[in-house]
């Protein structure tokens, strides 16, 4: 069957204002056959979808500060700008390059790893503000109840490693010196992570979160495994294992060409992975690792055509069975929109071939 592509807010279209990590937009609504929660089950168990879900479609998206009133991202992200997390490292967004990096010539919160036990300050997990905050973003109208929940958690292990000692270069030369108050930073980071969703998802029922940890360059990852082994793994399954015990959809993100690492993920329990195409043949991934672990395309504002053509060879190549889903991450309303329509139609006539 084919799908009739609906225009932009065309006469008659049906669409909805919903929240993104960026702004919110106008989406189209789709007939469902079944309820999206019924379909991203079937996604995850490879077990027959109907379409691709999308994170607009149906989830409601959001990210860390939204949640906790945190010191975070907030901006026009199409202006560069100067931000300060929530551990106190300093950024700048950078809009050519679609993120951020640390401020050039700023004080790093730690010289010596082996001070982070002094020198950390553990932002306060006030529950009473999160519960507010949970409240206050389900309550926008941009929050749709029947939706199911998604939370980007932001920066992981790694990351946070690297931004605290001040860059890439110091945080390599401390995995490989001082491993021990590495890993040990590690752990405690991701404790700090468990009683952050606690709390989080006893007022926000999350269904699924973003986990952040870049692992390389788009040459090759920034440590072998055997440091993988000794130092990160350990302190990232603690809060893999938490995620998972709370019965939570576990997206992993990392930049790079991780390919050697591909099988930790899997072992560490990721259901999704969000990886940089430019950087990974995810083709080859899903042929080889597509019945352990899924797929997350992202969708981003290019233009209507090259979109188009973008998710369709997106879903030839990584939508087999299922295991399958996009995040939609910026750009124009309308080529959203188009790439929605494109997906969601798209995606129903590759599954009823």
């Amino acid at each position: 069957m084919k799908y009739e592509r609906i225009p932009y807010l065309a006469s008659g279209a049906k669409y909805e204002y919903v929240g993104t990590t960026i702004q919110p937009i106008n989406v189209p609504v789709f007939d469902y056959p079944i309820s999206p929660r019924e379909n991203f089950q079937r996604v995850l168990r490879d077990d027959h979808p109907l379409w691709v879900p999308t994170s607009v479609n149906d989830f409601n998206h959001t990210m860390g500060g939204e949640l906790t009133g945190l010191s975070d991202l907030r901006f026009n992200f199409t202006e560069r700008c100067d931000w300060t997390d929530l551990f106190g490292c300093v950024w700048e967004w950078i809009p050519s390059a679609g993120g951020s990096m640390l401020k050039p010539n700023h004080p790093p919160i730690l010289n010596d790893i082996t001070e982070w036990e002094k020198k950390i300050v553990w932002p306060d997990l006030s529950e009473e503000r999160i519960k507010a905050c949970c409240t206050e973003y389900m309550s926008k109208p941009y929050y749709h109840p029947e939706k199911m929940n998604y939370y980007d958690f932001g920066q992981g292990c790694t990351e946070r490693l690297v931004a605290v000692l001040g860059g890439y270069t110091e945080a390599m030369l401390a995995l490989a010196e001082e491993p021990d108050a590495c890993r040990e930073f590690m752990c405690a980071l991701s404790r700090f992570h468990c009683e952050m969703l606690d709390k989080i998802s006893k007022y926000y029922p999350t269904d699924m979160i973003m986990y952040h940890d870049d692992w390389g360059t788009e040459r090759d990852t920034f440590f072998g495994e055997k440091m993988m082994d000794e130092i990160v793994y350990g302190p990232s399954e603690i809060i893999f294992k938490h995620v998972k015990e709370k019965g939570i959809v576990m997206l992993f993100h990392t930049c790079g060409c991780v390919k050697r690492f591909i099988p930790h993920m899997i072992s560490l329990g990721a259901d999704f992975v969000q990886l940089q195409a430019r950087a990974n043949d995810l083709k080859a991934y899903k042929e080889q690792y597509g019945d352990r672990l899924g797929f997350d395309l992202i969708m981003v504002g290019m233009s209507s055509e090259e979109i188009i053509k973008y998710l369709d060879q997106g879903v030839e190549d990584l939508g087999k069975d299922g295991g399958m889903f996009s995040t939609v991450f910026g750009g124009d309303e309308k080529i959203l929109w188009d790439g929605m329509e494109e997906l969601y139609c798209y995606s129903r006539e590759y599954y009823e071939k």
